[in-house]
């Protein structure tokens, strides 16, 4: 299994949250829940690799540092920081200017993770501050090719996972030996899982599973369903989440019921 996390900036994510957070508190916000979610998904078994998607990998590096860096190591011969085992199983990508969005930055993900053959895929949410091992086994769990976990209101999708061959990149990004963009038969792009996040996602790709053939499930659980976009979601964390994250963004704690 190969976890995909599209991530954005720190300047322009959790923009919902304006009115409450300032510009500084909601980049730490991000970087604060990336580091939560990319250590949870890297500490479960079956989780072989996990691959970021990001318009800026600067940000990415610096929030997601304190998982792969042994600090109670110190530092190297070299001077350099040394890295934990998990470094070797993460891997930091640019998403293309040419190719925004997150549908996109999946895509992106995607092509990277099956690079060396088919893989099971597994796409989260960079802000899941309740996420677990146990969650992310359960969704591995799942007898089926598409596994949807929708999120607390069940319209939208936060976890995402595909079996072989709905895992399959498409064709658009990818390039031939020569460096030009290998096309592919529409029959066959036809045949691809197509990502369809946003508004009433878990319809969305309940039908995408539909239109291939695929079985899909639909799983809902506390860790998976909460996704942290708006005030009333922080309402919904648990009160040790809440803690946990207020340590490290306490204008929050201002929002506690």
């Amino acid at each position: 299994m190969v976890a995909v996390v599209p991530l954005r900036d720190g300047s322009s994510g959790k923009s919902r949250l304006a009115h409450a957070l300032d510009p500084a508190s909601r980049s730490r916000l991000v970087a604060v829940l990336a580091r939560h979610v990319v250590g949870t998904l890297l500490a479960s078994p079956g989780v072989e690799r996990v691959v970021v998607v990001t318009s800026d990998p600067r940000f990415t590096w610096r929030a997601l540092r304190d998982v792969v860096v042994d600090a109670g190591a110190g530092a190297g011969d070299d001077g350099l920081p040394l890295l934990t085992d998990d470094a070797d199983r993460l891997r930091i990508v640019l998403q293309p200017a040419d190719r925004p969005g997150l549908d996109a930055a999946v895509d992106v993900g995607r092509e990277i993770a099956t690079q060396d053959g088919p893989v099971r895929l597994l796409v989260a949410h960079a802000d899941l501050p309740a996420l677990t091992t146990a969650d992310v086994g359960a969704l591995l769990a799942e007898d089926a090719p598409v596994v949807v976990a929708t999120d607390r209101l069940g319209s939208g999708t936060n976890l995402l996972a595909l079996d072989p061959p709905a895992s399959a990149p498409s064709s658009t990004g990818l390039l031939s030996e020569s460096g030009s963009e290998r096309q592919e038969p529409r029959a066959r792009r036809e045949a691809r899982f197509r990502f369809r996040f946003g508004p009433d996602s878990r319809a969305a790709h309940v039908a995408e599973a539909e239109r291939l053939g695929l079985r899909a499930v639909v799983v809902q659980r506390p860790g998976t369903a909460v996704d942290l976009d708006t005030v009333d979601d922080w309402g919904e964390l648990p009160a040790d989440v809440r803690a946990a994250v207020g340590l490290h963004v306490p204008a929050l704690r201002d929002h506690d019921a």
